[in-house]
C-alpha cells in the first residue's frame, strides 16, 4: 500500500487559514464614521426671486498698484503692511544722488545764464546811450549845413554813419538778449525737470488710506512696468463689494433692489449692501463658485455694491456670497435656495 505524503492538507490548510483571517480582519475594521455636521449653516437665499453671484471686498477707491518711472535702487521703505497714512506722505524713497547733482548741475547752468542774460542787458543799454549821442550829432550836422554854417559835409556823412552803426549796435544787443531770455527758459525748464525727476524718487500716498501690502525692500532694485507693483494702497475707511452677476441674469438687476452678503460657507454672519453702480463693460469670468451646473465660458457683469463699516468681519480681496433682490422671470427663474 502506497505512503501518502504528509504535505497533501498543506495547501487547503493554508487556504482555510487566509479565508479566516480575511473575515477576521473585515470583522475588526470599524464601522461607517458618522457624518460630520458642518461648521455653520450654509448660506440661504432671503428673497423670492433673487440674482446670486459672487461678490469680492475691495476698498471704495479701488485697490490701488502704485509703482515708479524711475528705475533706481530702493533706499528706504517707509510704511508697513496696515499702517494707515496721509494724502502725500512718503511710502518709497529710491535713490536720489545722480538727480542731486543734476539739480545741482541745472542750478549752476541757470546762474551762467543769468549772469549772460544781465550782460546782454547791459550791452543793450550802453548800445542805446551810444546810438542817442549819434543821433544828436548827426542831427546837429545836419543843422548847420542847411544853415549854412561852416561845417564839413564830410563830418555830416561821418556822423550818420556812425548813429546808422548804433542803431545796428542796439538791434544785435536786442537779439542777444532774446537769445539770453530764451536760453534762460531753456535752463528754467530743464531745473524744473531735474527737480520733478528728484520729487519722483519718493513715492506718496495718492490720498489718504491705509497700506495694503508693501513688496519693496531697501536694497532691491525697482523699475518701471514691473509685474509687482511696489506699494498696494487703498482707502479703507468705505468699503465696497463688487459682484459678478452671469450676463444672463444682468438684465434682472434693479438698483433699487436689496441685497444681502454672506461669509462663505456661513449663513449666520451676514449683511446688507447698498447699491453703487453697474459696471456698463462685461468681462470674462474672474473666479468661480464652484457651484454644479456653473458655466465658465460665459461673460459677467460687475455690480458694485456698499458694504457699512464692521458690518462684518472682512478683508480686502476676500470673497462673499450675495444675494440681489431681482425681477421675477426674465432670462432665468429664481435661483434655488442655496449657494451660489
Amino acid at each position: 500500500m502506497a505512503r501518502r505524503s504528509p504535505f497533501r492538507f498543506a495547501l487547503p490548510l493554508l487556504a482555510l487559514a487566509g479565508g479566516v483571517f480575511a473575515a477576521w480582519s473585515i470583522a475588526s475594521q470599524p464601522g461607517t464614521p458618522p457624518r460630520a455636521e458642518p461648521p455653520a449653516a450654509p448660506p440661504r437665499n432671503p428673497f423670492p426671486a433673487a440674482v446670486a453671484g459672487l461678490g469680492e471686498v475691495e476698498p471704495a477707491s479701488e485697490t490701488i498698484a502704485l509703482g515708479t518711472d524711475l528705475a533706481g535702487l530702493i533706499a528706504a521703505v517707509h510704511v508697513r503692511p496696515g499702517e494707515q497714512v496721509a494724502a502725500g506722505a512718503a511710502l518709497v524713497s529710491l535713490d536720489d544722488r545722480r538727480l542731486r547733482a543734476a539739480v545741482a548741475e541745472a542750478e549752476a547752468a541757470l546762474t551762467v545764464v543769468h549772469a549772460n542774460r544781465d550782460e546782454a542787458a547791459a550791452s543793450l543799454a550802453s548800445a542805446e546811450a551810444e546810438r542817442r549821442r549819434a543821433t544828436l550829432d548827426a542831427e546837429r550836422y545836419r543843422a548847420l549845413v542847411r544853415g549854412e554854417v561852416a561845417a564839413s559835409r564830410q563830418r555830416l556823412e561821418t556822423a550818420e554813419a556812425e548813429a546808422r552803426k548804433a542803431e545796428a549796435n542796439v538791434t544785435l544787443a536786442r537779439a542777444r538778449i532774446a537769445a539770453a531770455e530764451a536760453a534762460a527758459r531753456q535752463a528754467e525748464a530743464a531745473l524744473a525737470r531735474a527737480r520733478v525727476d528728484l520729487d519722483k524718487t519718493v513715492l506718496r500716498a495718492p490720498l489718504a488710506g491705509t497700506v495694503l501690502r508693501v513688496n519693496a525692500r531697501p536694497g532691491e532694485y525697482a523699475q518701471p512696468g514691473a509685474p509687482e507693483p511696489l506699494i498696494v494702497f487703498g482707502d479703507l475707511s468705505v468699503l465696497h463689494v463688487r459682484v459678478q452677476v452671469d450676463e444672463t441674469d444682468a438684465p434682472r438687476l434693479r438698483g433699487s433692489g436689496s441685497s444681502v452678503a454672506f461669509l462663505r460657507g456661513d449663513g449666520t454672519r451676514s449683511a446688507e449692501l447698498a447699491f453703487v453702480r453697474i459696471e456698463p463693460l462685461a468681462r470674462p469670468k474672474r473666479f468661480l463658485s464652484n457651484a454644479p451646473g456653473e458655466r465658465v465660458d460665459t461673460r459677467v457683469v460687475e455690480a458694485i455694491y456698499r458694504l457699512a463699516p464692521d458690518a462684518l468681519p472682512v478683508q480686502v480681496g476676500q470673497m462673499l456670497d450675495v444675494f440681489v433682490e431681482a425681477q421675477r422671470g426674465g432670462a432665468r427663474q429664481a435661483l434655488a435656495r442655496g449657494g451660489p
